[in-house]
């Protein structure tokens, strides 16, 4: 009697099908790995370098009017020549003009709120859309490294074009923290700095926030933004560096952060605090509500930022 043979078809059929599930599952890992690890930054790089103003606050449409200030729009032109656009609101009693410098994807209303209560104490104030923001000129956006000529370019509006008898103060945040201090380090126009939310350096900051928002490993994703972003916004990696611009501006620094900044913690205006080389430096930390918030010292607590912005001007700015 004949034996039946027909099972061993079936399993090989059946190893077949494993095989190619294997195989498919592996290029399927593979094509995400490679999206993740490879993909995914070069594409972030073209992102960030093209950022401009997020559209919340370009619906935005407050000026210096609506908190009770005469102003006059201004262009002028930054020192790599892109051209700027900004507010500019004479003093009335402290000699002394602030230029406000905003931070990645704002615009000059971030900073309109603190302005206008710094006005009201008699400072003048020019606040102007970064490049590739608001208003102002299209350029790479570069985290600050490229922004400091926008900072340049107000300081010389301010001093060589409108001839403003003023000292001149810069205050910006993040971004904008950050190209006011390369500015400083260049521009001997500046008498005093109020950074809000810096940096302490390019490569440490994307290594950080690859960590932070993204929780992988930092190799070779920050290895590869910290490749990307320069190339991509024609600029030096290493030459971004708030702390080594710190460190060569010997005047007055006030370093402010948010208690709970989980993107520029106290450690870091900490850190640049004790490398600036000019006795009136001071910190700045304010808790409050929102101060987990990057950016939002200002918003955490607005009456114990003026008082230490105002003091600390009242020191730095004496004879």
């Amino acid at each position: 009697m004949a034996s039946s043979s027909q099972p061993a078809p079936v399993k090989k059929k059946s190893r077949r099908w494993l095989k190619w599930l294997i195989r498919i599952a592996g290029s399927l890992l593979a094509l995400v790995l490679i999206f993740v690890f490879f993909v995914a930054p070069y594409l972030l790089a073209g992102f960030i370098t093209h950022a401009g103003t997020r559209p919340m606050d370009r619906a935005l449409t407050t000026t210096p009017s609506d908190f009770g200030l005469q102003f006059k729009d201004v262009q002028f032109t930054a020192a790599d020549g892109v051209e700027v656009s900004g507010w500019f609101i004479p003093s009335s009693g402290k000699n002394a003009t602030i230029i406000y410098s905003h931070g990645l994807f704002r615009s000059r209303r971030e900073l309109l709120a603190r302005a206008a209560d710094l006005c009201h104490l008699g400072y003048g104030a020019l606040l102007y859309d970064s490049r590739n923001h608001g208003l102002s000129g299209k350029a790479l956006t570069t985290l600050g490294y490229s922004e400091r000529f926008d900072v340049e370019g107000a300081v010389a509006f301010l001093h060589d074009t409108s001839h403003i008898p003023d000292k001149i103060i810069v205050l910006g945040v993040s971004m904008g923290a950050v190209a006011d201090l390369l500015a400083a380090a260049e521009t001997p126009n500046i008498s005093a700095v109020i950074s809000d939310s810096s940096f302490a350096s390019f490569d440490d900051t994307v290594t950080h926030h690859v960590r932070l928002f993204f929780h992988l490993p930092t190799f070779p994703i920050a290895d590869e933004l910290e490749y990307y972003i320069p190339r991509k916004g024609r600029f030096n990696g290493d030459a971004l560096s708030p702390l080594n611009a710190v460190r060569t501006i010997n005047r007055p620094i006030l370093f402010i952060a948010g208690a709970n900044d989980p993107r520029m913690p106290p450690s870091i205006a900490r850190e640049l605090y004790d490398a600036s080389p000019n006795p009136k430096r001071d910190l700045l930390i304010v808790d409050g509500p929102g101060s987990n918030i990057h950016g939002h010292a200002y918003i955490a607590n607005p009456a114990i930022y003026i008082k230490g912005v105002s003091h600390f001007l009242d020191t730095a700015l004496a004879n």
